[in-house]
């Protein structure tokens, strides 16, 4: 099958799902900071969904047109599920399916996310399910349940499925984000890909900074095709950028202009996503750094309860 995989430049560029961050609002921010070449939405439950419908997804899917290119992000440990739900995905417009292997949250790892490390055969039925949607099928795994050596086993299942892409968080489930990640084996991983799987891209995914670092990463590894960044943008909301502000006074002003933009987004789909105003604080850090009185107007920012209040705050800073 041939897709928008096959036009992306190398490497490419992708925004990492995080739960409770890369919704609807935040992937447009991202897209107005410096936008990458894809995007992911949230990991979303198959399972709960053909059970319970939309509300057992809580807003997850929720998109917009001018996204390119969104890949809806599903977990499960049922093919069932996973038909009817990468079917429903097709039918909203999303540009590809990626299945969740590597989540390490107890709440996934009853049923999928990374408990599919140790039942390769659900996994292998997983991927089979979602291509019968018509879309590309991508898969986002780590490299092992338990530990690092784990991975040729793992990952050589994975690549015989005739997957279009794989990313590969470069820790095990157990590690989580506690060590750093293992760029040493990235060069045995582009080994195997390339004696297995030619045709399929390979992703890299874990502490990752910003667009420079992951092009260093592509140099140093021949054979690498993308760059997922992740936490890297809670450091640095214009890390997809080619290039950065020039001067401090003109990179606030831009985090400001940008956190203003979330609390438009945020208020304008509020009714639809319905997320509580307190959902938004875990943002703030993003915006509110790297300036005098920065630490100050944080601190402010965790006690307001409007989104007017917040706005309040920044314009009084900006007087400054």
């Amino acid at each position: 099958m041939t897709s928008f995989w096959n036009d992306l430049p190398q490497p490419f560029f992708i925004l990492a799902p995080m739960e409770a961050v890369t919704d609807v609002v935040f992937r447009h921010v991202v897209k107005q900071a410096g936008a990458p070449d894809i995007f992911f939405t949230e990991f979303a439950n198959a399972t709960g969904w053909v059970h319970a419908g939309d509300k057992a997804i809580a807003g997850r899917l929720i998109k917009t047109d001018d996204e390119q290119s969104l890949i809806a992000q599903i977990w499960g440990g049922e093919p069932g599920d996973m038909e009817a739900f990468a079917k429903h995905c097709a039918e909203l417009g999303f540009h590809g399916i990626d299945i969740n292997m590597g989540c390490p949250a107890k709440s996934a790892i009853k049923s999928g996310g990374a408990a599919l490390i140790r039942r390769p055969d659900i996994a292998i039925a997983a991927i089979d399910a979602a291509k019968k949607s018509g879309l590309p099928v991508s898969v986002k795994t780590r490299l092992g349940y338990t530990y690092v050596d784990e991975w040729r086993e793992w990952l050589t299942v994975i690549l015989k499925q005739d997957i279009v892409n794989l990313t590969i968080h470069l820790r095990t489930k157990k590690e989580m984000s506690k060590v750093a990640a293992h760029y040493e084996l990235i060069d045995e991983i582009v080994k195997l890909r390339d004696e297995i799987a030619p045709q399929t891209l390979l992703t890299i995914n874990g502490d990752i900074r910003d667009r420079e670092h992951g092009l260093e990463i592509a140099r140093k590894h021949p054979g690498v095709n993308g760059i997922m960044i992740g936490r890297g943008v809670f450091s640095d909301p214009f890390c997809f950028r080619e290039s950065k502000t020039d001067t401090d006074d003109n990179h606030k002003e831009e985090l400001l202009t940008l956190l203003n933009y979330h609390l438009d987004l945020f208020d304008s789909y509020q009714p639809i996503l319905g997320r509580p105003f307190e959902t938004l604080k875990r943002f703030f850090k993003i915006y509110i750094r790297d300036f005098d009185g920065a630490k100050e107007l944080r601190e402010k920012l965790m006690h307001t309860t409007t989104t007017d209040e917040v706005r309040l705050a920044i314009a009084n800073i900006r007087d400054l």
